[in-house]
């Protein structure tokens, strides 16, 4: 497979692949760890699968979440906070599809740790909440249904840090 760098905002960035999916190379490191944490929780998902033309312009997130109970939501993954247009457009996403939550920066080193962004329907606003915290509303949207704590948050992200995650594109 040739090793083709992507170039984002004017810099290439380093894509990756995991061998327990290896038809499927993710625009980045990041990416490809937060599928590691989807695996160990035992939640189905796609990569990319959907493209969405929207009043503020086409759209693709990262990932489609199915739940064992059949929900299904979706997650767009950040290095950095999102910007004003990356809101606009994950809200435009919430009002007229599915919920979508932002998880941004590393994996989490610590089950309280992380930082998510959670749309309010209700309210129209986000909220900037732990993943772990966004996970739970978005898998049990019924506040009296929702678990404390998400089982095997920890050990998800204990495992997703230490899969095999490889490099197939160079910065330059």
């Amino acid at each position: 497979m040739p090793v083709l760098p992507v170039l984002v905002g004017g810099e290439y960035r380093m894509r990756a692949q995991r061998p327990e999916h290896p038809g499927i190379t993710f625009r980045s490191m990041l990416e490809a760890q937060w599928s590691a944490v989807f695996d160990e929780l035992g939640l189905t998902w796609e990569f990319e699968p959907v493209k969405f033309d929207l009043p503020s312009g086409v759209y693709v997130p990262d990932f489609r979440i199915t739940t064992r109970d059949g929900l299904s939501f979706w997650i767009e993954v950040k290095g950095p906070w999102p910007n004003a247009r990356e809101f606009e457009v994950a809200s435009e996403i919430n009002l007229y599809y599915l919920p979508l939550m932002i998880l941004t920066n590393d994996v989490p080193r610590q089950e309280n740790g992380g930082t998510s962004w959670w749309f309010d329907l209700d309210r129209h606003t986000w909220s900037m909440l732990r993943p772990e915290e966004s996970l739970i509303r978005l898998m049990w949207p019924e506040v009296e249904d929702r678990p404390e704590v998400l089982a095997g948050w920890g050990q998800a992200l204990t495992d997703a840090r230490h899969a095999d995650v490889i490099k197939v594109g160079s910065s330059e």
